[in-house]
C-alpha cells in the first residue's frame, strides 16, 4: 500500500469539519482516513508549529558538530569511563567481601 502525503490545507479542512460536527471519527470515515490520524492532525494543529504539518517536520536540519561539541563529548566520555571503573572496583570489593563472609556461596 502506497503511503499518501496530505497537504496542509486538506488536513486543516478535515480538522475544521471534525470540530464543527464534534466527531472526528465520522469525518475521517467520510474521507476514508484513519480516525487516529485525523485526531493526531487535530492535536498537531493546536500546537504553535502549524507550518511543520506539511511533512517538513520529519526532515531535520543537518547537524554539523563543532570542536566544542567534540570537546564536551570527550569530557563526558572520560567521566563515564571513570564511573564505570569505580563501579567495577566496587563490585569486585563486594564479591571478595561476600566470599570471605560466606565461603560456600558461589558468585559469578
Amino acid at each position: 500500500m502506497k503511503r499518501v502525503q496530505y497537504d496542509l490545507n486538506f488536513k486543516q479542512e478535515v480538522v475544521r469539519k471534525g470540530k464543527e460536527i464534534g466527531n472526528f471519527t465520522a469525518v475521517a470515515r467520510q474521507h476514508e482516513l484513519d480516525p487516529k490520524m485525523v485526531l493526531r492532525w487535530a492535536r498537531d494543529l493546536n500546537r504553535k508549529d502549524v507550518d511543520q504539518l506539511d511533512g517538513t517536520s520529519k526532515r531535520q536540519a543537518q547537524f554539523i558538530p563543532t570542536a566544542e561539541d567534540f570537546k564536551q563529548l570527550e569530557h563526558e566520555n572520560e567521566k563515564l569511563k571513570k564511573l564505570l571503573a569505580e563501579q567495577a572496583l566496587e563490585r569486585e570489593i563486594l564479591k571478595d567481601l561476600l566470599k570471605k563472609t560466606n565461603p560456600n556461596l558461589r558468585i559469578k
